[in-house]
């Protein structure tokens, strides 16, 4: 039968582990920490959520402001040559407009937002917007950095190419 010990026995032991079970539970919180941040960047990285140092996420954002939030489909930034692409559904083209007045909007939605995008924004050397409305794309606009608004490139695609 094993040998019982006495209540400061017991306490004197528990007070030996103390020290281990603070030290364990200081690394299990550690590592509970390291796991959360690793798992939050990743989850970052797939749910898309803005990094607010990238090219491409000012430049969309400069788009939203313009289009609406839910409006930007993608953005890429190409670092060599300082562009930089965003994909967005246009918010003012109305196929029951006539195409000259859709024409007018989506120049108008595109340039504002390019002109958005370049401003004090020094390190990108062009922004290049592509409008759609669902899968068509109706226009891109082009323009490099100090480029007057009324000569920003505009072509236009699908229902908005047709005169």
């Amino acid at each position: 039968m094993p040998e019982r010990q006495g209540p400061s026995a017991r306490r004197a032991a528990r007070r030996q582990r103390r020290p281990l079970a603070v030290l364990a539970l200081l690394a299990a919180g550690a590592l509970a920490a390291a796991l959360v941040a690793v798992g939050m960047e990743r989850g970052w990285l797939r749910s898309g959520t803005p990094n607010p140092q990238d090219p491409a996420v000012r430049v969309s954002g400069a788009i939203r402001s313009i289009s609406g939030s839910a409006n930007v489909r993608r953005a890429r930034y190409d670092s060599e040559d300082g562009s930089v692409w965003v994909e967005a559904s246009s918010r003012y083209y109305d196929p029951a407009r006539a195409v000259e007045e859709n024409r007018e909007y989506l120049a108008t939605e595109g340039r504002l937002g390019v002109q958005l995008a370049l401003f004090d924004n020094p390190g990108l050397r062009r922004v290049t917007v592509k409008l759609y409305s669902g899968r068509t794309l109706l226009a891109t606009v082009t323009a490099a950095q100090g480029q007057p608004f009324e000569q920003m490139k505009v072509d236009y695609s699908g229902p908005a190419a047709r005169p």
